[in-house]
Order: C-alpha cells, then structure tokens, then sequence
C-alpha cells in the first residue's frame, strides 16, 4: 500500500510540472516539433523550451530564458547600463566619464570644468 501511494505521489508530482502554463505557445511548437521535445529543458535553466526564446543558452525568467547581454563588453549589463554602447566605468553606470572643456581631466577630477586647464592646477587655467 505504502509503494501505491508513494507511486501516486510521485506520479501526480511529475504531471504538475508539466503543466501547460502558454497553451497557444505550447500549440505551435508541437506544430513544429514533438510533444517530448516542447516540454524539454535542454539548456537546463529551468524554462521548458516551448517558453525559452534562447532554448540552447542558460538564461533568467525575467529575460525569457536569454542570457543578459553586454554589448559595449565593459562588464555591466545592458540592463544596468546607462550607456549600453559606450564602454565605462561602473562608477558612472556604464558611461564614460565626460571632459567638457576638452583639456584631458575629466570632469569629475576638474575644478573648472568648463575651461581648459593644466593638471597642476586640477583642470584649471594658469590665470585662475
């Protein structure tokens, strides 16, 4: 008896995960390939691959199964890039730091940043 009801568990705990969460998804990859494969996790990221839009790369459920990409490669993810083209520092999320007096001290280090300086003194001119 014991066995049976084991069995029951088991077998009821399986069928649960694959339950159809997108039937109309779930239609059209069996249109395209076999029930087996549709409810398959090949990539094994715990998306079945009917619902993986990446099925042979590990990716989140928040990005549908697709790894997070780094385009300008600087290390932070698109997602959390603010400059998602432009290589840059994690400090500036992503962005490159700006140097808008064009004298080679980035505005962040320049104590006048708007006009053109020498680094001894910090970014500003000798007039100062």
């Amino acid at each position: 008896m014991r066995t049976i009801i084991f069995f029951l568990i088991l077998a009821g705990t399986y069928f649960q995960a694959q339950t159809i969460e997108d039937k109309e998804t779930f239609k059209k990859c069996r249109k395209e390939f076999n029930k087996k494969t549709c409810l398959s996790d090949e990539d094994h990221d715990n998306i079945l691959f009917y619902l993986d839009q990446c099925p042979n790369e590990i990716g989140p459920i928040e990005n549908h199964g697709c790894p997070w990409q780094d385009t300008d490669k600087d290390g932070i993810l698109d997602k959390d890039d603010a400059c998602p083209q432009i290589a840059g520092p994690p400090e500036n999320k992503g962005c490159r730091w700006p140097d808008t007096d064009g004298d080679g001290i980035l505005d962040k280090d320049d104590a006048c940043p708007t006009v053109p300086g020498i680094p001894n003194l910090n970014g500003c001119p000798t007039w100062k």
